[in-house]
């Protein structure tokens, strides 16, 4: 039986504090939002259109691990903040493209996308860069990271709604306003340092690509 055999869906966030320590590090953050699913599938369809329908400064692209190098799955990356100059394009194109090409391949590699399902799965990965990122080696190694919490995600069908239902209202959310309900949930504030730390354990066996 196929491991992906549906269309499927995976999420990652990985942030971290700026290297200065001055907090956490906001603008080279990395958001993945993923979809996957076999030939035939809508994920087929979605890659199709992500890939076709250019517009400006919303634009899609393979991943490749390398020029003529294009990653199995075939993956297309779309941007989730409009382009606004060349930087943010190159870092589009740059960084972002090897952290995400790099984590599907070691998908591929370690077994969690079958290799020999690979040919036949597509993969549309939503990418999130900041106007003002300006770390490249985070933009690459967060995007890679995020990624690939992403894939292994979607595969393992994970998180399932009943544990999401335990812990829903005791989660913490790095970017959520402040309420009556729930206090000190901004970025600035000491709640983002908890939701850090769960990220980083749902986020364990991430490494650097090489």
């Amino acid at each position: 039986m196929a491991v992906i055999d549906r269309v499927l869906i995976g999420e990652g966030l990985v942030i971290e504090d700026r290297p200065d320590g001055s907090g956490p590090d906001l603008l080279n953050v990395a958001h993945i939002d993923l979809v996957m699913g076999p030939r035939g599938s809508a994920a087929e369809d979605a890659f199709c259109r992500t890939l076709t329908d250019q517009k400006q400064g919303v634009n899609g692209l393979l991943a490749i691990a390398a020029p003529n190098m294009m990653v199995k799955p075939n993956t297309v990356m779309f941007n989730k903040v409009t382009i606004k100059d060349g930087r943010q394009a190159v870092q589009m194109f740059g960084p972002a493209q090897r952290g995400v090409a790099m984590a599907v391949m070691e998908c591929v590699e370690d077994g969690t996308i079958p290799v020999d399902e690979a040919d036949d799965v597509y993969i549309c990965v939503g990418v999130f860069i900041d106007h003002k990122a300006d770390i490249d080696e985070r933009i690459q190694d967060w995007n890679y990271r995020a990624t690939k919490m992403a894939i292994k995600s979607a595969v393992a069908r994970e998180p399932k709604a009943a544990d999401v239902v335990k812990e829903f209202r005791k989660a913490a959310h790095p970017f959520a306003a402040k309420t009556n309900e729930t206090q000190n949930r901004r970025a600035e504030d000491k709640a983002v340092e908890k939701a850090i730390d769960e990220m980083k354990v749902r986020s364990k066996e991430l490494a650097t690509p090489n």
